[in-house]
């Protein structure tokens, strides 16, 4: 699986959904054939990632925010969405989920 949270609980399964700009983690809690419903997964910025910002754009733009790193919390139960398979894949509302991916990423230039 393909993460950047350090400390998830073994033996989950994950989805990051995408945002606009975004990406959040997320756990399965039930799944069937054509849904899952998954629980927010709480995630705290790893103390060891320093962002770098440089002078431009309207005040400054981070060169290295493609390295975040994240810090496993909680898991939020009281937080879910269902996503369902779709031809194009999984979806919310229109929203895109991976499977096998826990990927928390926060746009620091947008």
């Amino acid at each position: 699986m393909h993460t950047n949270v350090k400390n998830l609980p073994a033996h989950q399964s994950y989805f990051t959904r995408h945002g606009y700009s975004d990406d959040d983690v997320w756990v399965v809690v039930k799944r069937t054939a054509k849904t899952v419903t998954l629980a927010y997964v709480n995630c705290k910025p790893d103390p060891e990632f320093k962002p770098m910002f440089n002078v431009g754009g309207f005040v400054a733009h981070c060169s290295n925010q493609q390295d975040q790193k994240y810090l496993f919390d909680s898991i939020d139960r009281n937080r879910t969405e269902t996503a369902r398979l779709t031809k194009n894949g999984w979806k919310s509302d229109g929203t895109k989920f991976t499977p096998d991916r826990a990927w928390r990423f926060y746009d620091y230039n947008f």
